[in-house]
């Protein structure tokens, strides 16, 4: 997994800590590697997870599940080959953006059979960024 972080506090190590575990969870539910995982946690913390397989509608485009800290989970493809541009198609929605790893599998199933029957259309806001503790703390099932 490729990491991006700021200077090192003991409150973004937590946060480090717990989010890696919370994406190692997702990523076996997934049934996907770790090295196809990205965290970005400058701010707002993101992360994204390479999908090996196409969307019905996009079959000529990369997926990724894509993490941020006040939406939760979301689907997106590339908007080019190799490129870091991506456009939206579904969000999880849900209670919290730390949403347990087997419903992250079931969005993505979901919407690789086409049914986006569960999926959001726009992004929910399920919290507000509030700091590296803040979020560490809903993480804290993960480390």
């Amino acid at each position: 997994m490729t990491t991006s972080t700021p200077a090192p506090t003991e409150s973004g190590l937590d946060l480090m800590t717990r989010l890696n575990a919370y994406l190692e969870d997702v990523a076996a539910a997934l049934g996907i590697r770790m090295d196809d995982c990205t965290a970005d946690l400058t701010g707002p913390v993101t992360a994204r997870l390479r999908l090996n397989w196409r969307l019905p509608g996009f079959p000529e485009r990369d997926v990724d599940l894509m993490w941020h800290e006040e939406h939760g989970w979301s689907a997106a493809v590339a908007t080019q080959s190799a490129d870091d541009h991506h456009v939206v198609v579904a969000y999880l929605g849900g209670r919290t953006v730390a949403s347990q790893p087997r419903l992250v599998a079931r969005f993505a199933e979901t919407l690789r059979t086409g049914d986006h029957q569960d999926c959001w259309p726009g992004a929910p806001t399920l919290r507000t960024a509030g700091g590296p503790s803040a979020l560490a703390k809903e993480l804290s099932t993960w480390a």
